[in-house]
């Protein structure tokens, strides 16, 4: 474990005073939507440290610190790190300065176990959730990593949603699952995704309606179902009991709230063609980091008649624990250095954040973003690096 550094003993890093939000913001009421646009700018809002100060895994990982398939990162508040662990369905925790402290969970379906294990977060008193979309069921643990209880989700006469997150009062948010016969398709067809997102209360046992989304277009090539090349690419967190979301060409992200559009809010930035140069980095992406079978009908995806001519605006959006919001601008080399748009909780737009190449950030706080780092051989880390805004 490479440590340069206690992550624990750190200071929260501001120059002073929270830098001023531009002044060219325009908000107005669009049939009951608050719209929130802000001018572009070239401002940096923070910068990254370039060398992590904690990391945990890499190639000559054993036990807990080697991972593979990452599900979900959750810091507490003793700044211990939580990861869940998709290929040995393993809770693992680790103290602040990345020292493994107790693993829980494992495959089954006993108490406590998981089949495909997803890492939720915490409630509002402070019990951790873990979701498992094999099960349908929920697993909480206390503030210590001890085993609390299982429990199902209410069953409707829909399939159960995947759980993806938790409200504060413990309720959980998740997508219905879309069921398509492979007998109702042929190969070559391209079918339109959609997101319907529920509210699951599981001391109530209710199941309500929280919004939907478009998803992806997905081609069946007669072998597998993949998405098309720059397709809309759905992403979303929950910030309180609001989800922000991200899906399509334009620059903005909307918030659902209780099944209504509530809020839109965004950059002043066009619309971005698909260019040559685009295709070439989606064609290089494929043929270094897909599994060779997969290859042939990813690259024929290319040439698809149906293929988006825009690119995606945003491909992911964080909530960071001093209420800003943060959303990744969409590259066509998905391993590629990252760009992200930072809003406050006004929703307006303060700058970049500049996140290197093979950093998949998953928890934002005040001084420090947490995440999975890959090396150029896929191999996984959980790395936290300083956060300093400027």
């Amino acid at each position: 474990m490479n440590r340069p550094g206690c992550w624990a003993c750190l200071l929260l890093a501001l120059s002073g005073c929270t830098a001023e939000p531009p002044s060219s913001v325009t908000v107005a009421d669009s049939a009951g939507v608050r719209v929130t646009v802000t001018l572009d700018t070239s401002a940096t809002f923070a910068e990254l440290d370039s060398v992590p100060i904690v990391s945990i895994g890499g190639p000559d990982a054993t036990g807990a610190s080697q991972f593979s398939g990452i599900q979900g990162i959750y810091v507490d508040k003793a700044r211990r790190i939580w990861v869940a662990d998709g290929q040995s369905a393993e809770l693992r925790i680790f103290d602040a300065n990345g020292a493994h402290w107790k693993t829980r969970g494992g495959q089954g379906e006993g108490p406590g176990e998981f089949l495909y294990i997803r890492l939720l977060g915490a409630e509002r008193g402070d019990s951790v959730l873990t979701g498992d979309a094999g099960t349908y069921r929920i697993t909480v643990f206390d503030p210590e990593g001890e085993f609390v209880r299982t429990q199902p989700l209410p069953s409707t006469d829909r399939p159960a949603p995947r759980p993806f997150d938790v409200f504060p009062d413990g309720s959980i948010l998740g997508p219905l699952p879309r069921i398509v016969s492979v007998a109702s398709v042929h190969p070559g067809q391209v079918m339109r995704d959609s997101l319907d997102f529920v509210r699951v209360g599981l001391d109530s046992a209710f199941t309500e309606p929280y919004g939907a989304a478009l998803g992806p277009l997905w081609l069946w090539t007669g072998r597998n179902q993949l998405a098309l090349p720059f397709t809309v690419n759905a992403s979303f967190d929950l910030v309180g009991n609001a989800v922000h979301l991200v899906s399509g060409p334009d620059f903005r992200v909307r918030v659902l709230e209780a099944n209504q559009l509530r809020e839109s809010y965004g950059v002043q930035r066009g619309s971005r063609p698909v260019r040559a140069c685009d295709i070439d980095a989606y064609r290089a992406y494929v043929e270094n980091y897909m599994p060779e079978q997969l290859q042939p009908d990813y690259l024929a995806a290319l040439d698809n008649e149906l293929r988006p001519t825009l690119l995606p605006a945003y491909d992911r959006v964080l909530a960071a624990a001093d209420g800003h919001v943060w959303a990744q601008v969409y590259e066509s080399d998905l391993a590629s250095a990252h760009e992200w748009d930072v809003f406050d909780a006004q929703r307006r737009f303060l700058g970049q954040v500049h996140v290197a190449a093979g950093f998949y950030p998953m928890v934002i706080s005040a001084d420090a973003v947490v995440g999975v780092w890959r090396d150029p051989m896929g191999v996984e880390y959980v790395r936290a690096y300083r956060l300093t805004r400027s």
